[in-house]
């Protein structure tokens, strides 16, 4: 279930989603525990999996201050163990995994929550908390999703308050407890009720726990914007002919930025993208991150590479070269639209419709010899639009040109 509320700003806790959401109106489940739906989950993704951290925490009441003589204090504590959390979290990961998304690192802890908030909460008033976390009681090693199980919540097995990180559970769901958690979960990752299909794991109420393939794309969208890390089984690959072939990070440290003031988005597209936020001209340009790591020779030559362009209009026409750079930075975010270049500027080739090659040797190189563990590149346009009015983008991208991922572009290092 998800819970609409105004946006509150806490600390460590909500996090900022990219894009907008629909809120719900809280329901309860049902009185009793149904059978397990026949349904089967689906066959696990063969996409690139995506990363997030997960935190679980058991809420206990801190106890209550006086002596002897106070009146005896209302038991409001979970009745749950960390243990039983640890294995909790094993079957949420075997609902998520058939979205392609894995919670890595998870954490399991205890926490003492102040009674009047913990009571605030069995009444589905979850303000409190938000605004007192951090103040009154500490909730240690927050990840990019949280969730908190409490003895009762009244009338409902779970809520996620909107545009936050966080979800709540109760002690006893009335319909299985790692269904309450993905569901809530679900909110968290931009998905609402469905309506019609109980087998469905966002049906509200019932033991349901299929995604449909619109709900996979939402949901590896919006854990992207959470900071969420795209992971191959390795980011090198060394074919048969001898080249080292080494696919670009994805996630939280890759997207775009408008070229003339701060902002970013996760999508990897470059050129004049219309945004009616944007001045007249701007456009966007795109930052991408490369593992050095490895064990890598020193090559004769270096491309970057990319067979998953689309055009939108004519921005090879329009907007001139398509250039690329080295630059260096600790974190992707807004801060980097007018970031200098760390290296020499070269022009990028177009030698099919969907493909790109950039010679990058010189930079590559040097931060081999530097022992740089990463390297990382700007894509852009020599200008930035037309003000044509007319959309002119590369996009890179396989599903949805709203998501980076890994693999979308390569260093190929020749021998």
């Amino acid at each position: 279930m998800r819970w609409s509320l105004l946006p509150i700003v806490i600390v460590a806790l909500v996090l900022a989603i990219y894009g907008s959401r629909q809120g719900a109106t809280p329901s309860s489940g049902p009185t009793t525990r149904p059978e397990a739906s026949a349904a089967p989950v689906g066959e696990p993704s063969s996409v690139n999996a995506i990363e997030l951290s997960l935190s679980l925490y058991v809420v206990h009441q801190q106890p209550q201050a006086g002596g002897t003589g106070s009146p005896p204090q209302e038991r409001f504590s979970s009745i749950r163990t960390e243990d039983e959390l640890t294995l909790l979290a094993q079957s949420i990961q075997e609902i998520w995994k058939n979205a392609g998304i894995v919670f890595e690192p998870v954490t399991v802890r205890t926490i003492e929550v102040p009674s009047d908030v913990v009571v605030s909460l069995r009444e589905l008033d979850c303000q409190p908390f938000l605004q007192l976390a951090g103040q009154e009681f500490d909730i240690p090693d927050t990840a990019q999703i949280n969730g908190f199980y409490l003895a009762d919540l009244g009338p409902v097995n779970g809520f996620t308050p909107r545009s936050t990180n966080v979800f709540f559970v109760t002690d006893e769901p009335s319909v299985h407890d790692e269904r309450v958690s993905s569901h809530e979960i679900g909110h968290i990752l931009g998905l609402d009720h469905a309506s019609q299909d109980q087998n469905r794991l966002m049906f509200s109420g019932t033991n349901g726990m299929d995604l449909t393939t619109q709900e996979i794309e939402t949901a590896r969208s919006a854990a992207l914007s959470l900071g969420g890390r795209s992971t191959t089984e390795s980011s090198v690959e060394e074919p048969t002919s001898g080249v080292v072939q080494v696919h670009n990070q994805g996630g939280s440290m890759e997207g775009h930025t408008p070229r003339g003031f701060a902002g970013s988005g996760i999508g990897l597209f470059v050129g004049d993208n219309l945004n009616p936020g944007f001045p007249d001209g701007d456009g966007v340009q795109v930052f991408l991150t490369f593992d050095l790591s490895s064990d890598l020779l020193e090559p004769s030559q270096v491309f970057l590479t990319s067979e998953a362009l689309q055009v939108d209009g004519t921005p090879f026409e329009d907007l001139g070269p398509l250039l690329i750079e080295p630059v260096r930075y600790e974190t992707f975010g807004p801060h980097l639209f007018d970031l200098d270049a760390v290296g020499v500027t070269t022009e990028c080739l177009r030698p099919s419709e969907h493909t790109i090659s950039c010679d990058v040797t010189g930079s590559t190189v040097e931060a081999m010899n530097n022992q740089q563990a990463s390297i990382q590149f700007r894509l852009y346009f020599e200008r930035p639009g037309d003000s044509d009015q007319s959309q002119d983008l590369a996009k890179f991208f396989r599903s949805d040109s709203n998501t980076n991922e890994a693999g979308l572009f390569t260093l190929e290092f020749q021998p």
